[in-house]
């Protein structure tokens, strides 16, 4: 039997060797199924044109490839399915009522609706200088983070953003961020309804700063990542689903994710909108508060960051 021709096959090997290594990482493995496709269609040239020849270097190619498709297929459906559990763990149901408090600076002892409490948070909000993360931040009268509605600004770093609500079960706070022109296109700024005891816990970010959010804002049917209040930052009603951001279909799973929460029943209710579930349609009540996250799953294609990332409420009635 002749000596194989080796040099596609090398290169498949190579291929399909690079895309096994990145077909383990999130979001990268998208390239690393680039990789396999390309190192497998280059293995199976290799053997045919080896045909009367030696394969063995043609035929690792072709094994190599064809791991590194199974393993992308594979973790996409397992990180996939940990989203939509992070999802499903953080939305909880409680029977407390009337949980949401904020600092009362009124001397009447009127009762107020949910709306009138988030618009008298946002009335004692109070913007930060950049602050550098060393560790937990606890919100707070005579912290350095006050009660209020903010503007969460990325100015270091690039990582997670995870914490705890001491009032509220609720309004979960788990979302990736990073600095404006970060590698992965994560959103540098987040809206973000902080109050008095909760903690906010950063990891891989560096710097950070709070822009307050006035009391009086224009209200829009698209909104980005983070918490928005319903009579706020988007009028009630009932609305179908849409975004301005491509969503790869093979990856069925990643996409919106977004919960609503009522304070008056002490509740939150969850809705995922992404390619595997295209078709939704909520109902809003003022007072709620959405909370909005999304995974790019196109982002090395389109380099187009999340902070461009937009849900958008299509009034039905």
């Amino acid at each position: 039997m002749k000596t194989e021709h080796k040099v596609i096959a090398i290169v498949a090997i190579a291929l399909g060797g690079l895309g096994l290594i990145l077909s383990w990482i999130p979001i990268v493995n998208n390239i690393a199924f680039i990789f396999g496709v390309l190192a497998l269609i280059l293995a199976i040239i290799a053997l045919i044109s080896n045909r009367k020849n030696k394969k063995l270097l043609s035929l690792i190619g072709l094994i190599i490839s064809g791991l590194t498709l199974i393993i992308v297929l594979v973790t996409q459906s397992i990180y996939g399915k940990a989203i939509d559990d992070i999802g499903k763990n953080n939305i909880k149901k409680s029977s407390n009522s009337k949980t949401v408090k904020v600092p009362n600076h009124s001397s009447t002892n009127k009762k107020q609706t949910p709306l009138e409490l988030m618009n008298q948070l946002a009335s004692v909000s109070k913007s930060t200088d950049e602050i550098y993360v060393t560790g937990e931040i606890t919100v707070g009268d005579g912290q350095t983070v006050s009660p209020g509605i903010y503007d969460l600004n990325i100015t270091g770093g690039s990582g997670n953003i995870t914490g705890s609500r001491k009032t509220v079960n609720g309004m979960f706070l788990n979302w990736t961020g990073g600095a404006l022109g970060n590698d992965g296109g994560y959103a540098s700024h987040i809206r973000i309804v902080l109050l008095d005891g909760d903690k906010l816990n950063f990891s891989n970010i560096s710097k950070i700063k709070f822009t307050a959010i006035p009391e009086k804002t224009t209200s829009s049917n698209q909104l980005g990542t983070g918490n928005f209040i319903v009579g706020r930052d988007i009028p009630a009603g009932n609305y179908k689903l849409s975004t301005n951001m491509t969503m790869d279909p093979q990856f069925e799973n990643l996409g919106w994710t977004l919960s609503i929460y009522n304070d008056e029943k002490g509740n939150e209710r969850s809705q995922d909108y992404n390619p595997g579930n295209p078709d939704v349609v909520v109902s809003l009540k003022e007072g709620e508060i959405i909370t909005t996250s999304f995974m790019n799953s196109n982002y090395y294609e389109t380099k187009i960051s999340d902070d461009s990332a937009k849900l958008i409420f299509n009034a039905v009635k």
